[in-house]
């Protein structure tokens, strides 16, 4: 059982109450989804759990968490490491090693179980999650979804009775959430407890008992899974929630005005170990927001790299409206935001993140950009002290301020909830009326029918399809 009675927390440097006053009851064998606002409290609750509250992260707790009635602040880490599991959004963040074999038996070498049990451990664990094709493999040489099956064996294979996933599917595609889902399902089987951080509801519809909504650090509502289902779309939207029926999704929507204008690239190739990136001429309309799709590993954050002249050995060259742009053209013609934001935060305020970006700073022009994404709130923040959904935003922003011809995100909504992902809607339509070429690397179907002209999808390093939506 997990209790946590009128918890509060503060983080050190930070004014606002992370938490407030939250009690919560979770019976051994529950799968609760914690959901809300980006910011709302999710991942602090999570770290309470896992006891990087209060062990490695520092700030004011007060009232109690127990864990198997025993109070989290007495126990050790150690100890907190053999009742709970933990997953991360990006989990190459948890990785030690470079292989997944090692990887896979990291935690229960460090547990000290003999040397038999852990082989055998290892056979059930590949097994259950039917890991086979992905033993002996380079973990930086994976997909998104490959690394998060690794991420949650490595955690399932020394067996704690608590698993907590934050943001699980976040970066992971139709497929790749269905393996997940079926894990949840396979640990719930199982009889483990189990705790979710989501903005991402559908495909947890049959499996979570109590959906918990955290509103500005407090719980403002509970649902059974019953209730979850009987609330329509539009319901949940006021509730700052993303859709969890899927079928309910508007219809694609033609935002596409013919200017005559074009975007063509030339063929682009690009290799790396066993990848192969080959990408055909292609031409689009412009100004337009193309979603960039296909199966994790399918070569979307490859071909993002190869396209804006990143990847030192591709050659790209573009057109747009008949003006050519080469290599090194390309490169200063481009903005990305990256599917891992922290490498894109350089200043110490958000504020002066996007003054760094912007060709001509401008203080009052910056603070409209801010106001944009409900970014203005936190603008004198330090932007490593903000949420995941908050650092996006703010990457987001900055890629905008740079105000380059061409725009690519990968994966930008992410950790976005309904609001904010409606309001990144709306800055693309902003882009377009600018014109902006957009390409966002994206498995988010609610995305993609907010603010999309057309899709390319690749597989295996090619396009498999292109779809322009009024054409």
């Amino acid at each position: 059982m997990i209790q946590l009675e009128n918890v509060s927390f503060l983080y050190n440097n930070q004014t606002k109450m992370s938490l407030q006053n939250i009690n919560l009851t979770i019976s051994q064998g529950e799968v609760v989804v914690l959901c809300g606002k980006s910011g709302c409290g999710k991942t602090t609750i999570t770290r309470l759990l896992n006891g990087l509250i209060p062990h490695y992260i520092e700030g004011q707790l007060e009232g109690s968490v127990r864990l198997d009635n025993q109070d989290i602040q007495s126990l050790e880490i150690h100890e907190i490491s053999r009742l709970t599991g933990s997953v991360f959004q990006n989990p190459k963040t948890q990785f030690y090693n470079i292989d997944t074999d090692s990887e896979l038996v990291f935690t229960v070498e460090n547990l000290g179980l003999p040397a038999v049990e852990i082989l055998n451990r290892k056979a059930s664990i590949v097994k259950q999650l039917r890991l086979h094709p992905l033993l002996k493999r380079n973990l930086f040489h994976l997909s998104g979804g490959e690394k998060q099956r690794i991420a949650c064996a490595s955690v399932a294979i020394h067996d704690p009775p608590i698993i907590i996933l934050d943001e699980p599917s976040a970066n992971l595609d139709q497929e790749a959430t269905a393996q997940l889902a079926e894990m949840i399902a396979l640990w719930k089987s199982q009889g483990k407890t189990i705790i979710i951080s989501e903005h991402r509801l559908h495909y947890l519809q049959t499996l979570a008992d109590r959906f918990v909504v955290l509103e500005q650090g407090k719980v403002s509502h509970i649902f059974t899974q019953k209730e979850m289902l009987n609330i329509p779309n539009e319901a949940l939207y006021q509730l700052g929630l993303r859709a969890i029926h899927l079928e309910e999704l508007i219809p694609m929507q033609t935002f596409l005005v013919d200017q005559g204008s074009r975007f063509q690239a030339d063929t682009l190739t690009y290799v790396k170990h066993d990848f192969q990136l080959r990408i055909d001429g292609f031409d689009l309309p412009s100004p337009a927001i193309i979603a960039i799709t296909g199966h994790n590993g399918a070569g979307k954050s490859t071909f993002a790299k190869s396209l804006t002249g990143l990847n030192k050995k591709s050659s790209p060259t573009f057109h747009i409206n008949n003006v050519t742009f080469k290599k090194k053209q390309c490169l200063k013609a481009s903005s990305i935001v990256m599917q891992d934001v922290h490498h894109q935060l350089f200043t110490e305020s958000v504020l002066s993140e996007i003054l760094l970006s912007m060709p001509e700073p401008n203080e009052n022009e910056a603070l409209k950009l801010l106001s944009l994404l409900d970014a203005i709130q936190f603008k004198d923040a330090h932007p490593m002290s903000l949420s995941g959904g908050e650092k996006q935003r703010v990457a987001i922003l900055s890629a905008i301020a740079a105000d380059k011809q061409l725009i690519i995100m990968d994966e930008p909504t992410s950790g976005l909830d309904y609001h904010h992902m409606k309001q990144f809607a709306y800055c693309m339509n902003v882009l377009r009326q600018q014109n902006k070429q957009v390409f966002i690397i994206t498995h988010d179907p609610e995305m993609i029918s907010l603010c999309c002209d057309g899709t390319i999808e690749l597989a295996q390093g090619t396009i498999k399809k292109l779809t322009i939506f009024n054409e």
